[in-house]
């Protein structure tokens, strides 16, 4: 009965269509054998609740001019979420697809994110700390930047990736940010955040970000 199994592996590996809930996911490029796409989508569609994933039309899994062009593994636009297919693992394939979802539920839920400014507020204060702690332990003077521009900044970004590492700056970090990437943005401290309440330990999220909790967690209870 060995060849029932061979075939079904074999059948695995070459179906390119999928579906997350009504959501249809097509795989243009191969993803690595070991990954198990059945395993993520079942992992991911327990922990999202349906609601958060309305403004997610379609998935494609590959390669992709945009993603490689802006070094990404994945960017959510226009109701599409695009994924590189070259993947570590399964866990690093989840947090992509999740924090893909994150950013399709800013536009929806904008006010109740961002709109009293008590998000942005506790972020400026996350990085003015940070920017006094990189300036009393390195020589070089970090950006000014970082004290004002909560958007994507790219003097930001290239200061927190090739001057202090993101190695160094998870050490800097800790007790601020549940990741050095939730650092660079505004936006990305709440899709980090995101993954961190629905893949992490909520708790976590809640001693360190009592804001952006509240926010996920004031999303999360729309509906359930």
């Amino acid at each position: 009965m060995d060849w029932i199994t061979e075939s079904a592996q074999r059948a695995k590996k070459l179906r390119n269509h999928y579906k997350l809930h009504d959501i249809d996911i097509f795989i243009k490029d191969r993803l690595p054998e070991d990954i198990d796409v059945d395993f993520v989508l079942k992992y991911v569609s327990k922990r999202i609740p349906r609601h958060l994933l309305r403004n997610v039309d379609i998935i494609y899994i590959g390669q992709f001019k945009d993603l490689v062009d802006r070094q990404l593994n994945a960017m959510y636009e226009n109701g599409a979420i695009f994924v590189t297919n070259h993947q570590i693992d399964d866990g690093a394939f989840i947090d992509d697809l999740v924090h893909e979802i994150a950013h399709s539920n800013e536009s929806s839920f904008k006010d109740i994110i961002y709109g009293d400014n008590m998000l942005n507020r506790e972020f400026k204060a996350k990085r003015n700390t940070l920017y006094r702690v990189l300036k009393d332990q390195m020589s070089v003077i970090p950006p000014k930047a970082l004290l004002h521009d909560v958007t994507f900044n790219q003097e930001v970004d290239d200061f927190l990736y090739k001057e202090v590492g993101y190695t160094n700056l998870n050490s800097y970090a800790v007790g601020l940010f549940t990741s050095p990437y939730a650092c660079t943005s505004l936006r990305e401290y709440f899709a980090r955040g995101f993954e961190q309440y629905y893949l992490g330990e909520r708790r976590i999220l809640k001693d360190i970000c009592p804001v952006l909790y509240s926010k996920i967690h004031a999303i999360d209870t729309l509906e359930g």
